[in-house]
């Protein structure tokens, strides 16, 4: 298993960024009122059509997507249109407390902002603000839209510029189809793995 940096190459027509929740509902069968419970699981995944090429120059997508096609090697990436904090968050953060596993917030050490949307990394978790954040006394409470999946300790570093996680392509098979002189764009469906 080996991890592959997305081709810069490769610039997709069509990109989706996607919150994949862990948990379950139940709906009564009486009333039809629904429960839910949650958990700490959720992962990013990432939905991506290429454009059309010509059949001479569609063979890196080609190549790269079948590479990944069954899961066992990786591709390392992050948001492809939101690559920095729209927040001013910049400098070397890190966690000013630690945050158990479960938490719906972390407190980072800056005296910078993070907007609603805004990504970044602590660990191997990549991070998204659930509203915009100022800090306090040089302490950025941020509400998160995943909850912390491990552990993290006081004074972990957080990551902001460029922030990735590692994807695997579920699907088994891969496929590229072709006509007369062209490549039509090829679409692929991608989990975070950790």
């Amino acid at each position: 298993m080996a991890t592959w940096d997305f081709p810069a190459a490769l610039t997709p027509q069509l990109w989706t960024w996607k919150s994949v929740k862990a948990g379950v509902q139940f709906r009564s069968p009486f009333n039809g009122a629904v429960e839910t419970v949650g958990f700490p699981g959720a992962r990013w995944g990432i939905s991506m059509t290429l454009p059309p090429s010509t059949a001479s120059t569609g063979g890196q997508a080609e190549a790269f997507f079948a590479l990944l096609s069954g899961g066992v090697e990786r591709v390392r990436m992050g948001h492809l249109r939101r690559p920095v904090p729209t927040g001013t968050m910049r400098g070397t953060p890190t966690l000013s407390a630690s945050a158990a596993r479960g938490a719906q917030s972390v407190a980072i050490a800056t005296t910078g902002t993070l907007n609603a949307g805004d990504l970044f990394k602590i660990g191997g978790q990549l991070f998204m603000a659930a509203a915009d954040c100022t800090p306090s006394a040089g302490v950025l409470t941020v509400p998160l839209v995943q909850s912390v999946r491990v552990a993290l300790s006081s004074g972990a570093s957080v990551s902001w510029d460029r922030p990735t996680v590692d994807f695997f392509m579920p699907a088994m098979t891969s496929a590229a189809s072709y006509r007369p002189g062209a490549m039509d764009g090829i679409a692929v469906e991608l989990e975070e793995a950790f």
